[in-house]
């Protein structure tokens, strides 16, 4: 597990600019959906369509750097040369990223529909409206009131109800770790991978998959609440974010790494 990390540390290091489409999405895809708000119902949904076609697209390019950045050594002289990997990684993977957005997309919503039925057997309603929820969220001040407002059996059941979404949103994530590798690694078939990935999840290395999966998360959450208490600042703001972008390229090449060396090399 060290030497794992430790080499996708080097890896990520010297592949820095697997960082650069990264950040290159960031910025467009922010932009796009900026630009794209308003308008009428079909207009969104047309805009919805092309933001999940230039993330499939991003996927499908990004994951294949990372891909080839690990199990190859022609980029050893050059490693800002593995960028010219991206279009060749959307032209062959792009149809497969499809599939593997629309794979996630069930699995997501499965376990939501599960969680919501465990929730409302177990805990039940909670007795608020969406409109009073919605007027809740609009400041600060005004989800105050809003909680000062609810009964002390309302207050647990919400207590409940977020302790459940959050280890409904763990397990999935969970679910999925291991497909983006097993796609670019063995079957370009986003269906065919996803049951490879559940097979190799669920191996003799489950409590090893468990561990490195409960590493990510943890840190993800320490990183998340850092990045807010420093958001007030502009310059530590600055400095977040770009930690931000550092930690997902080396989360990617991490799991890509993990998964060469535990699903590949036996």
């Amino acid at each position: 597990m060290l030497k794992c990390l430790k080499e996708s540390f080097c890896l990520t290091n010297k592949y820095i600019i697997l960082a650069t489409p990264l950040i290159l999405f960031s910025l467009i895809s922010s932009l796009y959906v900026l630009f794209s708000l308003g308008g009428n119902i079909f207009g969104l949904a047309f805009a919805a369509i092309l933001f999940v076609l230039m993330l499939c697209a991003f996927l499908s390019g990004w994951f294949f750097m990372i891909r080839k950045g690990i199990t190859s050594n022609e980029y050893d002289e050059d490693p800002n040369s593995l960028i010219k990997e991206f279009p060749a990684g959307v032209g062959e993977y792009f149809l497969s990223a499809i599939g593997m957005v629309f794979t996630m997309f069930l699995v997501v919503l499965l376990f939501l529909m599960l969680s919501y039925f465990i929730g409302m057997q177990f805990i039940g309603d909670i007795g608020i409206s969406s409109e009073s929820f919605s007027k809740a969220m609009s400041s600060v001040d005004a989800l105050k009131t809003f909680l000062y407002s609810l009964s002390e059996v309302q207050l647990l059941k919400l207590n409940a109800w977020n302790l459940l979404l959050l280890a409904t949103m763990f397990i999935t994530y969970f679910m999925l770790m291991l497909y983006p590798p097993a796609m670019f690694f063995k079957s370009s078939n986003p269906f065919n991978a996803y049951m490879i990935s559940l097979k190799n999840l669920f191996s003799k290395r489950f409590i090893k998959n468990v561990l490195i999966y409960l590493m990510l998360f943890l840190s993800y959450f320490v990183l998340s609440i850092l990045t807010t208490i420093f958001a007030a600042n502009v310059v530590t703001h600055f400095i977040f974010t770009l930690i931000n972008f550092y930690y997902l390229v080396f989360v990617g090449v991490l799991i890509f790494n993990y998964y060469r060396i535990n699903y590949l090399e036996e």
